[in-house]
């Protein structure tokens, strides 16, 4: 029933019918992320040879550390040892960025659950990072070259945005609604589900109404002053397309290579 709610509000905010609203503030161009990054062979690093701007990790308390799988145990290794360390040596080796051209680039962190020894943990590790985005109450930002979105369980999320400002992250909301307040240092984002607002299963060409429904989506949480990342979606060529001529903000692939040809310039 909760599934069908959200699919039904989704439907009737970004349906044919409804109108566009205007895009609000400028957002940068569409963001290749690798979704559950930890999957590849290579984690992060097949994603930065790629040149990806955005990736995920999937993250379960393993005893007092952070481990990284989709499912728990066993784990791909830990989040300092698959990703913080290996960005920070980037972004030293960079002149400050993660590919040395000054632009973000974000490390999605997928709560899988929300023990407050695991919330700890995510606090306390990414708060020891001089190069990651600190955000206020207001949502002022202090830029750095990595900025972290939490996605996943809405409880630990939610408590770990309620914690003292500057915080080393921001969160995302699951379910798009054009009442939503406007975007503020806890909440940034949306990482919505493909199949509740769409139907095209990504190949051939975009049929006219899911395109709506898609740039409805895109406009409405620009309006919000929020990025918008699918997960779900179809990993295809066209689809890729279709979501940059959209304007979303995150471009989720499983297939790196294939992506990052797709969307080249």
């Amino acid at each position: 029933m909760r599934f069908l709610a959200v699919a039904l509000l989704l439907l009737s905010a970004c349906s044919p019918t409804s109108p566009v609203v205007d895009a609000g503030p400028t957002f940068n161009p569409s963001y290749k992320h690798a979704h559950n990054d930890y999957e590849h062979p290579r984690p992060l690093l097949d994603a930065l040879d790629a040149h990806f701007e955005s990736v995920e990790a999937d993250l379960w308390l393993d005893g007092t550390d952070l481990g990284v799988s989709h499912t728990g145990a066993p784990f791909k290794g830990s989040l300092k040892g698959l990703y913080l360390d290996p960005l920070a040596a980037r972004v030293a080796a960079n002149g400050g960025s993660v590919y040395g051209d000054g632009k973000p680039f974000f490390l999605w962190l997928d709560l899988k659950e929300s023990p407050a020894a695991l919330l700890d943990l995510v606090a306390g590790q990414l708060d020891a990072l001089p190069f990651v985005t600190r955000f206020d109450d207001a949502g002022e930002a202090q830029h750095g070259a990595v900025t972290v979105i939490l996605t996943g369980d809405d409880a630990g999320k939610t408590a770990l945005v309620a914690r003292p400002a500057p915080r080393p992250y921001t969160r995302d909301g699951n379910v798009y609604s054009p009442t939503d307040p406007p975007a503020d240092g806890r909440w940034s984002d949306y990482a919505v589900n493909y199949y509740g607002f769409m139907q095209w299963d990504g190949t051939g060409t975009i049929p006219a109404a899911d395109r709506h429904h898609l740039e409805n989506l895109v406009t409405g949480v620009h309006a919000l002053g929020r990025r918008v990342r699918v997960w779900s979606n179809p990993d295809t060529p066209e689809y890729w397309r279709a979501a940059r001529d959209a304007h979303q903000d995150f471009i989720g692939a499983d297939d790196l290579a294939g992506c990052a040809a797709a969307l080249a310039p």
